[in-house]
């Protein structure tokens, strides 16, 4: 599964993917705006998954120490080149969020996770990502946890095809958050898909304190022929207006991508 997983993402244009139509802008958008009063104070900052770099470079620019660490070889380079090519400067290691020993104990301000828990199938590997990030985080530090909704992931299968609505296809998303029919591309038959009730769990049991969980996307990917039309005016409204309404409970389910922000007690 781990080799699918890696040559997907050995192929996929992770680069573009945060920037190319607005109804991905937002994803970045609402994130950085979310964790703006937690970022502002912090000095350093670990990316559990950083890919190409967006998040790191976007926090090496605003002056933090950052470390970044990415699983796929092509991403690293890429992650690399990136950074050579902002002028950044980013302690960049290649290696799986489950293990990175090699950054001490209680060392950081921040950590976010966000992307490793859409493809760590298995119960015991998300708990221990969660647990790396508790161990370097400083006291009072702060992590933020993405995933992607199941409950978005079964209307979007009914968009993708009629032949993936079955007992069978559906059933097994709703029980074990997988899809793992052949009739998908690799990044759902590799993927894992939770509720928003299991991520903040999942926090919670490794000891941290929630203190945010919004709806990153809010319902705009319902409707995004209609959000990706929107001049940049006209995004930036939509944005002001989903940032005042992205925190309610209601919309957490049916959003594509969640954010659990939670912190280490003291």
């Amino acid at each position: 599964m781990q080799e699918e997983y890696m040559g997907y993402y050995a192929n996929f244009d992770e680069e573009q993917r945060l920037v190319c139509q607005n109804i991905t802008r937002i994803e970045f958008d609402t994130t950085i705006n979310q964790l703006e009063r937690f970022t502002q104070p912090a000095k350093k900052i670990t990316e559990f998954g950083a890919a190409t770099g967006r998040y790191s470079i976007y926090y090496a620019q605003k002056g933090l120490e950052v470390t970044a660490v990415e699983l796929v070889p092509e991403l690293v380079s890429q992650l690399e080149q990136n950074a050579a090519e902002q002028g950044v400067e980013l302690n960049i290691h290649e290696a799986n969020a489950t293990d990175v020993h090699f950054i001490p104990d209680n060392s950081q301000d921040i950590v976010l996770i966000l992307g490793p828990l859409y493809h760590i199938q298995n119960e015991d590997e998300r708990q221990t990502v969660i647990k790396e990030a508790y161990r370097i985080l400083k006291p009072n530090g702060i992590v933020a946890v993405a995933y992607i909704s199941r409950f978005f992931v079964a209307g979007l299968l009914a968009k993708m095809s009629h032949a993936l609505v079955t007992p069978q296809v559906l059933g097994e998303l709703h029980e074990t958050g997988l899809v793992t029919t052949k009739d998908v591309d690799p990044f759902f038959r590799t993927g894992y898909f939770a509720t928003p009730d299991e991520v903040e769990g999942l926090v919670q049991s490794e000891g941290l304190d929630v203190e945010k969980h919004v709806a990153t996307d809010g319902f705009g990917r319902y409707i995004g022929a209609e959000i990706n039309a929107l001049s940049e005016q006209e995004y930036q409204a939509w944005l002001q207006y989903h940032l005042m309404v992205c925190s309610k409970p209601s919309l957490l389910g049916s959003s594509n991508h969640g954010l659990v922000i939670a912190r280490k007690p003291e």
